[in-house]
């Protein structure tokens, strides 16, 4: 693992950057051609991590988050072909707002690029296509009790976070996304 960084704070922003370099050995991943989890040859994941906030107003908060990640195998006779479902890019923009007393809220708009489809190791099937979602959080404190409540995929976006190809079908499947889904939780600090 090779990694360098720095992070730069102010009144008016902050920010974090990170470059990285990480090479596995006998990573597991699904071969749909076998069915069954199996040993890769070498893999590669390199890449750019950032990330900058900044304060709107006294109790706005804007959060710009993005990852380029270039994941790839580095031996073997897929050697430099893309790994099956890492997408190259992946950005977060949150929006929050602290209330005070009156609670904590943030709205998150998640986007996922494309991706490889699962065991398609030498990259012929084609990508899977990338989502974007909208999750909506609120934090109420109320000493000594602390309520959460979540909607995650707010706009009920139909999505297949991981899909691959079936040689028995001769045909993608797909694992659809949960739709808009509602989370409410509670705690009791003794």
């Amino acid at each position: 693992v090779q990694e360098l960084g720095g992070s730069y704070s102010s009144a008016a922003i902050s920010g974090r950057v990170s470059l990285y370099e990480l090479e596995l050995k006998d990573e597991i991943g699904f071969d749909s051609t076998t069915f069954a989890n199996v040993n890769l040859p070498g893999t590669r994941r390199q890449g750019l991590e950032t990330e900058v906030e900044v304060p709107l107003g006294r109790s706005l908060k804007l959060k710009l988050s993005y990852a380029y990640t270039d994941a790839t195998f580095r031996e073997g006779v897929n050697n430099g072909k893309t790994l099956p479902l890492a997408p190259r890019d992946n950005t977060a923009l949150q929006l929050s707002w602290d209330a005070g007393v009156a609670g904590r809220y943030a709205a998150i708009v998640n986007a996922v690029g494309d991706r490889r489809y699962s065991g398609d190791f030498a990259n012929v099937r084609g990508t899977l296509a990338g989502y974007t979602t909208l999750d909506l959080r609120a934090d109420w404190d109320f000493k000594p009790w602390q309520i959460t409540a979540r909607v995650l995929n707010a706009t009920d976006q139909r999505y297949a976070p991981f899909a691959g190809y079936s040689t028995f079908i001769a045909d993608h499947y797909y694992y659809p996304a949960d739709g808009r889904s509602f989370y409410l939780g509670a705690r009791y600090a003794f």
